[in-house]
């Protein structure tokens, strides 16, 4: 029952680190099979470890042990030997899930350091779609400059709010790290198509506004202007990435670029700036190119609200509501959150894996420690009359206590050492989930080992420390 207890709240523990947009995480719940697959392994478990040491006193040889354990150790070198092999594997697992955990937490760690290339502090975004009517005649927004008119009153509104500093206007693609993105191919005004290698970039609307809001620089050019209509001049800003791929050695300000293949019927693209890289998909995956265009030239259904604000997200969600749907009742408005937020959830994932693995490194850990502790003084109360001996002879207590916690660590490191091995081999499994961190990372195995080293050498101490303590003459009476 207490089992049953204790699996029932490791499950909602696990759901509680959970991020919400792992599938089908609503189904997730304690299945019997499991439950009765755990109760065999455990009964095999305790069975077959303590049927080893039953076989091992039930054996006919009993007078060499009796010999063995006559000879002050208190037990016999089958015992020792398994104990021994014992404290070595608990030691060497326990690294390897520690080493697993230890490279996840760096590999975080150097994904927290990234620039996302925009500051995401105090802005607030919000996402708005005009719905497609099924019948396309009776679209009141199906004209460009009407959708683009009625996007912009929009801005104008939202930016007049009071602590509102700023606002900006994009397509669903705008948002850094909102959700997965696809490259399109583009052409490359006087460059031969090659469809096996074309070009290819993100492309994403947005007003003037958008790069004051998130402070991304214009590090060459101009930025987009009202006057950058449907009829006017078609217009586009690209990344630094796209331009260090495409025009590493000439200014691309002027070049034309159109979307699709060379023989599409898409109007040419003046590139007129050039804007720093933005984290789109992620802190961890490469810049990808983007290619941005004006959002009065490129309205599109789905949007996304950008406020930069000291006020609260949630305030300023009503507020928005409030005015996108005086204009048009029939507009809503969801997906109200800090920058903050969405990057928190694009990390979402990779700090649930950080977490699991982090709790069973910790169980280890406690387990091995646990182990070395019961095994360590198990075999101390066993050679109580040696150390009595030891002591009536002229030991120290501080001799005793280096023999004690000497034995003890020489066991530890030959964990260490197969652990190190292991975790090696194992650890490449993981290589997925690594940013800027190789498997076989010699600073976290290095810092795992010294942590290991150091619980497994108070596990040893406490025992050898008491061990001191025997009164030699108490011991030899006993004996």
């Amino acid at each position: 029952m207490v089992a049953l207890f204790t699996v029932v709240l490791f499950k909602n523990s696990i759901l509680t680190l959970a991020p919400s947009n792992i599938p089908r995480l609503s189904e997730v719940h304690v299945s019997a099979g499991v439950l009765f697959f755990a109760f065999i392994v455990s009964i095999l478990t305790g069975v077959l470890f303590g049927l080893a040491p039953a076989l091992q006193a039930a054996n006919p040889a009993q007078v060499e042990n009796l010999r063995e354990g006559s000879r002050g150790s208190g037990s016999g070198k089958r015992h020792t030997r398994l104990s021994r092999v014992l404290v070595v594997s608990e030691v060497a697992l326990s690294l390897i899930l520690l080493a697993g955990a230890g490279l996840l937490l760096r590999s975080f760690w150097h994904v927290l350091e990234v620039r996302p290339g925009f500051n995401p502090s105090h802005v607030i975004t919000a996402q708005i779609w005009i719905p497609v009517p099924n019948d396309p005649s009776s679209d009141p927004y199906r004209n460009t400059d009407k959708r683009a008119a009625f996007l912009m009153e929009i801005l104008r509104r939202v930016s007049a709010l009071p602590s509102v500093q700023e606002a900006a206007i994009g397509s669903t693609n705008s948002l850094p790290l909102g959700q997965a993105r696809n490259g399109f191919p583009f052409t490359i005004q006087g460059r031969p198509a090659d469809s096996e290698r074309a070009p290819v970039a993100e492309f994403a609307a947005a007003s003037p506004e958008y790069f004051h809001v998130l402070q991304v620089p214009l590090l060459a050019g101009r930025n987009f202007a009202e006057s950058d209509v449907d009829k006017a001049q078609q217009v586009v800003l690209i990344d630094q990435t796209l331009r260090r791929r495409y025009w590493p050695d000439e200014d691309p300000l002027g070049k034309q670029v159109k979307i699709g293949p060379a023989n599409a019927q898409n109007r040419w693209l003046t590139i007129v700036g050039v804007v720093g890289d933005i984290k789109s998909d992620g802190f961890d995956a490469p810049n990808a190119p983007h290619i941005y265009l004006p959002v009065r030239q490129s309205p599109g259904y789905a949007s996304v609200i950008y406020l930069r604000s000291a006020g609260n997200a949630e305030s300023l969600g009503e507020a928005i509501r409030h005015e996108v749907q005086s204009l048009d009742p029939n507009i809503p408005v969801f997906s109200v959150r800090t920058m903050d937020e969405v990057i928190a959830r694009s990390m979402a994932e990779r700090r649930f894996a950080l977490q699991l693995l982090g709790v069973f490194a910790a169980v280890a850990l406690l387990l091995a420690a646990i182990g070395i502790y019961g095994v360590m003084a198990y075999s101390f109360s066993q050679r109580t009359h040696e150390i009595g001996i030891r002591i009536a002879l002229g030991a120290q207590r501080m001799d005793i206590l280096r023999l004690a916690v000497g034995e003890g660590m020489r066991l530890v490191i030959i964990g260490l050492a197969f652990g190190l091995v292991g975790a090696a081999l194992l650890t490449r499994f993981v290589r997925t989930m690594l940013f800027d961190v190789s498997p076989a990372d010699p600073l976290t195995f290095a810092a795992i080992s010294g942590v290991l080293a150091g619980v497994a050498f108070l596990a040893c101490y406490i025992p050898a420390r008491r061990a001191t303590r025997v009164d030699p003459l108490v011991a030899l009476r006993e004996e």
